[in-house]
Order: C-alpha cells, then structure tokens, then sequence
C-alpha cells in the first residue's frame, strides 16, 4: 500500500483527519469484565470480585463529514458487550503503511465515548464505503455505533506528537449542510457519467494501479473511491461547502490530472 500522501500545506490537525479518512477500519480498546472468585473474604467464604482487562479488536469504519467515526458492530460480539457496561472507548487509526520503519508513520488514537445509534443517513454512507457489508446489515444483532470524540492523540513520527480537544479536532460542518444533503446525488453523478474521470485522478493524481475505481463518498475536505478492494481518498485544496463548489473542485482536479 501507498503512502498516505496530506497537502504539505495542511496543518497536523487537518493531515490527522486526512490519515482517519484514508482508512477503511480502526483498532477500538474497550473494557473487558469478568467475575472472578475469591476465597480471602473473612471466614474463608468465596466473593465475587470485578476483574477488568483492557481488550483491543479491530472493525471496519466510516467518517462522518465533521470527522466523527462510526462502525457498524454485532451486538454479540464481545467489544459490543463490553461497551454496553462502560461506553469508554480507545480507538487507534494506523496511518504507517509504506513506511520501511512504521514508526516513523502517522497515526491518530482517540478518547472518548461508543454508543449505538439510528442514524439512516450515516447507514447508507457506511454500506456505500463498505459495500460488503450490506450482506449483514439487516441481521437483527448488527446496529450502527457512534464514536464521540472527547480528545486526539496525533503522532506524525518521531517526536512529533500533540493532544487536541475534540471541539479543535473535528471539522466545523455547519455551513456545508448543503453538500451532505447532496452527497448521494454526487456519488451516483460521478459514478454513472465520469467514471473515466475518476480514473484518471486515481492513475495520474493518486498514482493507484488502473481499477474499476468508483467515488465512495464525499465530504468537505475530499472525496474517497474504492475498485472493491482498496480505498483511498483525494483531497480538495480547500473546503467545499455545496455541491456547485464541489463540482467546480472535481472539475480543477480532473483537469490537473490530465493535463499531467
């Protein structure tokens, strides 16, 4: 896999939330419990005592357009389980691919707060990043799950690591209503007229391997495609806020690309 490749002009804050909407998936830690039995009660009676173990498990995730992760997650399994009893959540996005030392990569871990939601606009921005995953999204113990940012760790290497509150760390959507209302429209746009554009982009901006590359998405500080295996992402210059700002975007970086 490629190096993530941010706009060297970005601000670490605005290259951490790249690496995070780069990624297909995300490493949580939560809170496992067990009952364990003691017999140094008084007496010699046997006590139940809470044992607890941090329990780290990976899954697949989307970002929301202010940069908020959710995953999609069986109620059965066990970080489901464990979040249900304490809704405190590490997360861990690894931005290291490519890298001969991974060290010397980015990446983002985040404090804060699982809990399931309904939410059918995020649904559909999940099964349309993770097309797979409409196999089981109907199953009756799978719920969509929203993780809340309280603060973020961001390590671009070595010695290069900052806190950011979360209120400085996520993206300030409130004028790009517009383009979120507009994001399934622009996806189907892109993907049954411009297919060669984003192919284009994906060969000659993003130098990917010649695919069925397809638009997955749409936010305003990029977009993301996929061919069914791989995700990337190609980011805008600046933020777009509708869907005549992200036309005109599209439009610059397919010239750009070809002209390349």
């Amino acid at each position: 896999m490629k190096k993530i490749r941010p706009n060297p002009n970005s601000s670490e804050i605005e290259k951490a939330r790249n690496l995070m909407r780069w990624a297909s998936k995300a490493y949580i830690a939560t809170e496992l419990s067990s009952n364990t039995k003691s017999t140094d009660a008084p007496g010699g009676k046997a006590t139940t005592v809470q044992d607890s173990h941090p329990y780290a498990s990976l899954s697949l995730v989307t970002l929301d357009h202010n940069a908020t992760p959710y995953m999609m997650l069986s109620d059965l399994a066990d970080h489901s389980q464990n979040m249900a009893q304490n809704p405190k959540t590490g997360m861990l996005f690894d931005g290291t691919a490519g890298y001969r030392d991974p060290l010397a990569g980015g990446r983002v871990t985040l404090i804060g707060t699982m809990q399931k939601v309904e939410d059918d606009r995020m649904l559909q921005r999940f099964l349309t990043r993770h097309p797979a995953s409409k196999l089981y999204a109907g199953f009756r113990d799978f719920s969509l799950y929203r993780y809340d940012i309280q603060e973020a760790h961001l390590i671009g290497g070595f010695a290069k690591a900052i806190w950011v509150s979360a209120k400085n760390f996520t993206l300030d959507c409130t004028k790009s209503q517009e383009l979120i209302e507009a994001e399934t429209s622009i996806i189907d746009h892109m993907n049954s007229d411009h297919l060669d554009a984003i192919s284009v982009i994906a060969e000659k901006t993003l130098q990917l391997e010649p695919s069925k590359w397809r638009m997955c998405g749409i936010d305003p500080e990029g977009w993301d495609l996929h061919n069914g295996h791989i995700h990337a992402r190609c980011s805008f210059d600046q933020l777009v806020t509708n869907a005549s700002e992200a036309r005109n975007a599209l439009v610059s970086q397919i010239k750009q690309a070809r002209a390349s």
